[in-house]
C-alpha cells in the first residue's frame, strides 16, 4: 500500500486493468491505423498516379519513400520530445501536421509538391508511432503489457486492410486523388477523440513533475478507477546526462540501441518494399489497379493475424525467440512471393502468409524496444529506433525502383530484397551476446 500511495505507475503495473486503461489503448490502435493507412495511401494511388504522370519506376520509388524518409525525422525528433513535454501533447501536434500533409496530397500538381507534402505526412506518423509505443506501455499494467503492444502494433495493418478495402472501391469509380480526401476526412476526426481519450501518461508525469503533478496524475488515476496518490515517493535515480540521444548512445544502452536499431533498419526495408511496391507489381504482371490494391488488402489481413500469433509464440518462447523465428518466415515468404507468376490466387494466399511474418517480426521490434529503456529514455529510444529505421526504410522502395528500371527480374528483386530480414536476423543473434540493462529501483 506504500508504493501505491507515492508511486502511480506501480499501481497501474500491478492492478487490473480498467475500462479507461482499455479505451485509451482501443484508441491508440485506431490511430496506429490510421499512421497505416496514411503511410500506404500512396501505394493505392501509386498505379493510377504513375500512368497520370508518366512516371518511370525509379521516379516512383523516390515517391513512394518520401514519407518513409519523414517518418524517420519525426520518430528522431518527436520522440525526444516526448519525453520532454509529454507523450499526448507530442501525439496532437502529430495529428495536426498529418492532417496538413494528407491535405496537401489532393492538390499536389507535380512529383516535387507530392513528394514534399508526404515528406510531411511523414513527419507526423514517425512521431505518433515513438509516441504511441510509449504512452500505450504505459497506460498497461505488467501483466498485459505484450499484448497491448501486439495490439498497438496491429492496429497499423488493421487500419491498412480497412482503409485498403475502401480504398480499393474508390479507385473503381473516382480519382486516385480521393485516397487522399479520405485520409484527410479520418485524420481531422482523429484529433478531437484523441484530445477526449488519450490522457498523459502518469510514468512521465511522475518523472517530468510539471505543474501540478499530483493534481494531474490523480485525475488520470481517478479515469482509470485507480486510487489518487497522496503525494509522490522519491525518483528512481537517473543516469540521464544531458543529451537523452547520447544518453541511449552511452553504456549501458549502447549496445541494445545499436543492435536493435540495425536490425529494425534492415528488416523494415524489406517490409516497406512489400507494402509500397505489391500494388504496382500486380499491375506489371497483367492485372488492375483494382486487383493490386486486393493483392496488399489481402498481405495485410494476414498482418492483422499476425498480432495473436505473435503474442502466443512470444508466451510459449519468448518475445527474441519468436521475433527471429518470424524474421526467417518473412525473407522465405518475400522470396516466394515474386516468383509466383500472373497468378492471382497464389499472389493473395503469398501475401497472407508474407503479411503474417513480416508484421509479427515488427510487433517483436516495438516489445524489444519498448522495454529496453528505462521511463525517461523511453520514448527517445524507441523513437531513436524507429526513426533511423524508417531511414533504412526509405531504402527499399527506392532500391525496388532502381532494380526494376534496370530491368533485374522480379524472383532477383524478391531474393535481394528479403535479405534485409536475414540480416535483421544476424543482429538479434548478436543481441543475445549481451546482458541487458536493468532499470535502477525507484517511482516512476
Amino acid at each position: 500500500m506504500t508504493d501505491f500511495a507515492t508511486c502511480p505507475q506501480r499501481q497501474i503495473d500491478r492492478s487490473p486493468m480498467s475500462s479507461g486503461q482499455w479505451l485509451a489503448v482501443a484508441l491508440a490502435v485506431f490511430l496506429n491505423g490510421l499512421d497505416g493507412y496514411d503511410a500506404a495511401s500512396i501505394s493505392f494511388a501509386a498505379p493510377g498516379l504513375m500512368a497520370e504522370w508518366k512516371l518511370a519506376p525509379d521516379a516512383l520509388g523516390w515517391v513512394l519513400s518520401m514519407e518513409l524518409i519523414g517518418m524517420g525525422f519525426g520518430s528522431l525528433m518527436f520522440g525526444n520530445l516526448a519525453d520532454r513535454f509529454g507523450r499526448r501533447l507530442t501525439i496532437l501536434v502529430c495529428l495536426v501536421i498529418m492532417s496538413v500533409g494528407m491535405g496537401g496530397a489532393i492538390v499536389a500538381s507535380d512529383v516535387l509538391q507530392l513528394s514534399l507534402v508526404r515528406l510531411l505526412t511523414g513527419l507526423g506518423i514517425g512521431g505518433m508511432m515513438s509516441s504511441l509505443a510509449a504512452i500505450v506501455s504505459e497506460h498497461s499494467n505488467a501483466r498485459h503489457r505484450s499484448l497491448v503492444l501486439s495490439m498497438m502494433v496491429v492496429g497499423y495493418p488493421l487500419g491498412l486492410v480497412v482503409g485498403g478495402i475502401v480504398a480499393r472501391n474508390l479507385l473503381l469509380v473516382t480519382h486516385w486523388s480521393s485516397v487522399f480526401v479520405f485520409g484527410a476526412v479520418l485524420t481531422v476526426v482523429a484529433l478531437p477523440l484523441a484530445w477526449f481519450a488519450i490522457p498523459e501518461s502518469v510514468a512521465w508525469l511522475a518523472r517530468a513533475r510539471p505543474a501540478r503533478a499530483v493534481e494531474r496524475i490523480n485525475a488520470v488515476l481517478r479515469r482509470f478507477d485507480h486510487a489518487p496518490v497522496s503525494r509522490l515517493g522519491e525518483m528512481a535515480q537517473s543516469e540521464v546526462r544531458g543529451n537523452a540521444v547520447l544518453a541511449i548512445l552511452r553504456p549501458p544502452l549502447a549496445r541494445p540501441t545499436i543492435l536493435l536499431t540495425l536490425a529494425y533498419l534492415s528488416h523494415v526495408s524489406c517490409l516497406y518494399f512489400v507494402l509500397k511496391w505489391i500494388p504496382s507489381i500486380v499491375v506489371t504482371l497483367g492485372f488492375s489497379p483494382s486487383n493490386g490494391a486486393d493483392v496488399l488488402v489481402w498481405t495485410m489481413c494476414g498482418a492483422v493475424a499476425s498480432g495473436p500469433l505473435f503474442a502466443v509464440a512470444a508466451n510459449a518462447i519468448s518475445v527474441r525467440g519468436a521475433t527471429l523465428i518470424t524474421l526467417a518466415g518473412s525473407a522465405i515468404s518475400v522470396t516466394m512471393f515474386t516468383r509466383v507468376g500472373a497468378d492471382l490466387t497464389a499472389l493473395i494466399m503469398l501475401g497472407v502468409v508474407t503479411g503474417v511474418f513480416i508484421t509479427a517480426a515488427s510487433i517483436g521490434f516495438y516489445s524489444l524496444l519498448a522495454t529496453a529503456y528505462p521511463v525517461e529514455l523511453r520514448a527517445t529510444g524507441t523513437g531513436f529506433g524507429i526513426g533511423v529505421g524508417r531511414f533504412g526504410a526509405s531504402i527499399g522502395p527506392i532500391l525496388g525502383g532502381v532494380l526494376f528500371a534496370e530491368q533485374y527480374a522480379l524472383p532477383d528483386v524478391g531474393l535481394i530484397m528479403s535479405a534485409g530480414s536475414v540480416l535483421s536476423l544476424v543482429f538479434i543473434v548478436a543481441l543475445a551476446g549481451g546482458s541487458s540493462p536493468k532499470n535502477k529501483k525507484g517511482c516512476e
